[in-house]
């Protein structure tokens, strides 16, 4: 086998090439460069450097196919329970109940959040929600005169002062105000929130 000058190489050479690490197959590679197998064929019997480049090319297809069959069992895994952790997290605004709807130990979720910043800003989002939701639910318990449904009032002004650090700084950031108004804000609404409960005499149990 000989090598060529660049000059000398056909036009289809870099197309069918690119088609192989994509593709794996000659017939795939060729058919996507709009040439016939034979060309490729004859071409690698003749020229050493094309040779090579093809035999590289199938490395590089087997590679990345091995790459991604090791990497969907565990990407799978990992986000069907990030699903369903930050839509538990909406609905409950609590970490440890949602990592445990999830499947997952409650100190794998917080160390999925210190690594990956997609993950964290995923989390602060469905806090934010769940947040929104849970003083919407207080709000319209302690509206209700006659409740269908009992409310652990307690539980709940916990997790929203227990959050306030979170959503002050997702509220300010999507507000572009200072956190520290906003958190001023959210002491002000649970502190009202706790003497409608005193108001309307709840047991805090």
């Amino acid at each position: 086998m000989t090598d060529e000058a660049a000059s000398d190489r056909p036009w289809w050479e870099s197309a069918f090439i690119e088609g192989l690490k994509q593709f794996g197959k000659v017939t795939a590679a060729a058919e996507a460069t709009g040439i016939t197998t034979s060309g490729p064929y004859t071409r690698k019997k003749k020229c050493g450097a094309f040779s090579r480049a093809w035999d590289e090319a199938l490395e590089i297809f087997a590679l990345s196919g091995r790459k991604a069959g090791n990497q969907s069992a565990a990407q799978r895994k990992d986000e069907q329970w990030k699903k369903v952790f930050l839509e538990e997290l909406a609905e409950t605004s609590n970490v440890t109940a949602s990592a445990a709807k999830a499947g997952v130990p409650t100190s794998d979720v917080y160390r999925s959040r210190r690594a990956n910043r997609d993950f964290a800003a995923q989390w602060r989002a469905a806090l934010f929600e769940g947040y929104a939701n849970l003083e919407m639910e207080v709000l319209g318990y302690l509206r209700d005169p006659a409740p269908a449904r009992k409310m652990d009032v307690a539980v709940a002004l916990r997790l929203l002062a227990a959050h306030k650090e979170t959503i002050a700084k997702e509220r300010a950031q999507r507000a572009n105000v200072s956190a520290a108004q906003v958190r001023e804000t959210i002491e002000r609404k649970v502190e009202e929130l706790r003497q409608k409960v005193a108001g309307r005499d709840i047991s805090p149990a």
